[in-house]
């Protein structure tokens, strides 16, 4: 049986009925009638349903083109894909765009020293001191490189040569994460831990430590933070516990991140509050790195360290200040390092006949001056007001 289309629409309403009641017994009584209608009709699209009683056919189709309904669907066009935004997920710890102010040409420097989580600690530096144009940073990092191992670096040695290269202000370190289960070359090497091994890396810190304490800079040293593996925990306790210990002998500021990157109740989470109070993710997938978020927290309490050693980067301001017997700097004078109080560290390279020295470190005070408001003696009568009292008579 052959069915005719219909491309009359003003066809008489019995044929209409009378079509749709042949279509209707076709479907229900013939499963192939599909199949001859596609065969039937070519260059137009069949779409045939795979269930349901009519088998795709659908018996209103003749009303639904008589009423404008009905007609050939136009594929969706698809967008070229020159066109198309590539959707690229930063890596983790990886930072964001951002503007830095350009920096002043004297700008102070601070060295940020280490392996893959200095590198993220500089960064997260960069983006809160990018409106500071008196400070710039600079990283001395290698990613896989520590203390241990048969290639690490002389860190003590590159650090001296920028420091006597550029006008640093202090130097920041995170380090450790690349020496576990690493040994120190030798015959034969030093096994990790070992006792030996522990004796040898604390000298490498010390010998790092000395070379920016010479050269009369100050250090924050960042600690190791807290991992879901409990074999590593106790491996990072070990390094922090020297670190610290090495920090306490020189005065140098230890920042402590163990337990601000732990839950509340002293657990390890991945998640935490970020810098703005917000919670966010703050490890990366392998529970040991950092995100970007979690970059920028470190380098947050890291920068406060920072800011109270260089006073908040005024302690620049004193810089260039000529000696000036009406004008006392409390961290000394232009040939002075900037980073020291007096009464600090270095007492015995002070001046302790100075006026500041006996004022600020033993407490006695300014001599007064005759006619100035600090002058608490009272003018005689008939002296002048800037000289001695003179005895009446004379």
């Amino acid at each position: 049986m052959t069915i005719r289309t219909w491309k009359n629409r003003g066809s008489q309403a019995t044929r209409l009925i009378a079509g749709l009641a042949v279509a209707f017994s076709l479907v229900v009584f013939s499963g192939e009638l599909p199949a001859a209608l596609a065969q039937d009709a070519p260059g137009r699209e069949i779409i045939v349903a795979q269930n349901g009683v009519f088998g795709g056919f659908n018996p209103f189709a003749p009303l639904q083109r008589l009423f404008g309904g009905g007609r050939e669907r136009k594929p969706a066009q698809k967008q070229p894909s020159s066109t198309r935004k590539r959707q690229v997920a930063r890596p983790a710890g990886t930072p964001p765009k951002f503007e830095v102010m350009p920096k002043d040409p004297d700008a102070g420097l601070i060295l940020v020293v280490g392996d893959r989580m200095a590198r993220g600690v500089a960064d997260g530096l960069r983006y809160t001191l990018a409106d500071k144009p008196q400070i710039r940073i600079e990283a001395v990092t290698e990613d896989k490189a520590g203390f241990a191992g048969d290639t690490a670096p002389d860190w003590a040695s590159q650090v001296l040569s920028r420091i006597r290269g550029a006008d640093v202000k202090a130097v920041v370190v995170m380090i450790g994460q690349q020496d576990i289960g690493k040994s120190f070359p030798g015959e034969p090497p030093v096994e990790f831990m070992t006792a030996e091994w522990l004796d040898i890396y604390r000298k490498k810190i010390d010998a790092l430590i000395r070379v920016v304490r010479q050269e009369r800079k100050p250090i924050v040293w960042a600690g190791l933070p807290p991992t879901n593996q409990e074999l590593l925990n106790g491996d990072f306790t070990q390094l922090n516990s020297i670190f610290q210990s090495a920090a306490e002998d020189r005065r140098v500021r230890y920042v402590d991140i163990w337990d601000i990157f732990l839950a509340d109740d002293g657990s390890y989470s991945s998640y935490g509050p970020d810098v703005d109070g917000k919670n966010a993710k703050l490890r990366a997938n392998n529970r040991i790195d950092f995100t970007w978020a979690g970059y920028r927290k470190v380098a947050f309490f890291v920068e406060r360290e920072l800011s109270r050693l260089l006073g908040g980067y005024g302690g620049l301001a004193f810089e260039g200040v000529e000696d000036d017997p009406n004008f006392i700097v409390l961290t000394g004078r232009t040939t002075s390092p900037e980073t020291l109080l007096l009464g600090g560290e270095e007492d015995a390279q002070m001046d302790r006949d100075s006026a500041a020295y006996g004022l600020f470190v033993i407490g006695k005070p300014l001599p007064p001056v005759p006619g100035r408001v600090d002058d608490p003696r009272m003018p005689v009568e008939g002296a002048s007001a800037l000289g001695d009292a003179v005895p009446s008579g004379s």
